[in-house]
């Protein structure tokens, strides 16, 4: 009896481990999406809002991605103007992103830009898809709404630089690099220069957020950015004024997130508006208020989000997190 029990234990086992699957020496976990090999296929779509790049301009960043040594299969959708302000209707775009999930010759998504729009087409996702097709899923921006849905489903995405945020003549473009290096599996962490802002410590926990209006915007919809008492918090934003910076860091102090956080990441502040009802201060100077109530590590300067430095990020992973005088490491 003990005999059978082990030997259907390890058959057991051994099924689980091939419905797991691998690539080469790698086991993908149900979480986790298998690494792009040489080779692959990447999916270009948008969600948001529409692609109004001129066509040597698209052909140039369309280049950049094939120069990671993978193919491009395009959207359908990409370039049309039917449903303005979107390319056609949320529902479409919706089941665009469906159809390349669905296709597993395709290995990864990177949206080609953010701008607005992808909240409207979570209603007609199917989630319980998407865990049976896992890829990468990569944006940021507007994109951050994916993010937050994703991560709630246990799903690990790329927070990381679009087509449309790539450089179409500096080389090279430590951004778009980024995103390849992330999608193959190179990036194992980044060592970032030291803050007066930071709060030293070590911290370990799953990385959750992106773009601070797109949080704001999920709170209370099912797609509310997860936080639990492992969850690394991290935030940027762009154009905003002061008073919604502070209004949106109250929501997160409010909601009881910023208290459950065992760290916080702080990425690119950029042309952050003080004009109405001064400050005075820096949107450093205002996080570092809300952040110096919290004993746990906090880092500015996180190289992440809108404007440069940019560099890819590994969403709903757990990383360690080690912040000290001479400068911050983080551990994918």
């Amino acid at each position: 009896m003990k005999r059978h029990f082990i030997i259907l234990a390890a058959a057991l086992l051994a099924a689980i481990a091939v419905s797991c699957g691998t690539r080469g020496q790698e086991q993908v976990y149900p979480a986790r999406p298998a690494y792009l090999q040489p080779g692959d296929t990447v999916g270009i779509m948008t969600v948001s809002s529409p692609v109004t790049d001129r066509p040597g301009e698209t052909d140039t960043l369309i280049d950049i991605v094939k120069s990671w040594g993978v193919n491009v299969k395009l959207g359908e959708n990409v370039f049309k103007l039917e449903a303005p302000p979107f390319s056609v209707t949320d529902k479409e775009r919706a089941e665009e992103f469906m159809r390349m999930i669905k296709d597993d010759n395709i290995k990864a998504i990177v949206f080609y830009r953010g701008g607005y729009g992808a909240i409207r087409t979570l209603e007609y996702l199917d989630f319980e898809e998407i865990k049976k097709h896992p890829k990468w899923i990569v944006g940021f921006s507007d994109v951050t709404t994916y993010h937050l849905a994703l991560q709630g489903a246990g799903l690990e995405s790329i927070h990381g630089p679009m087509l449309s945020s790539y450089w179409l003549k500096k080389r090279p473009d430590t951004a778009a690099l980024s995103v390849g290096d992330a999608l193959f599996g190179r990036v194992d962490g980044y060592h970032i220069k030291p803050h007066p802002y930071n709060r030293l410590g070590e911290a370990s926990g799953k990385i959750v957020g992106g773009n601070m209006t797109l949080i704001s915007i999920a709170e209370g919809t099912p797609y509310d950015m997860p936080v639990d008492d492992n969850t690394i918090i991290f935030i940027e934003e762009i154009g905003e004024s002061m008073n919604a910076i502070d209004g949106m860091m109250q929501q997160l102090k409010k909601s009881g997130k910023l208290a459950k956080a065992k760290a916080v990441l702080v990425g690119n502040f950029t042309n952050i508006d003080d004009k109405e009802d001064p400050w005075n201060v820096t949107p450093q100077d205002l996080i570092k208020r809300y952040t110096d109530e919290l004993q746990v590590p906090v880092v500015f300067g996180f190289p992440a989000g809108h404007g440069r430095p940019h560099l890819a990020i590994y969403m709903g992973r757990e990383v360690k997190l080690s912040v000290r005088a001479d400068g911050v490491d983080i551990t994918f």
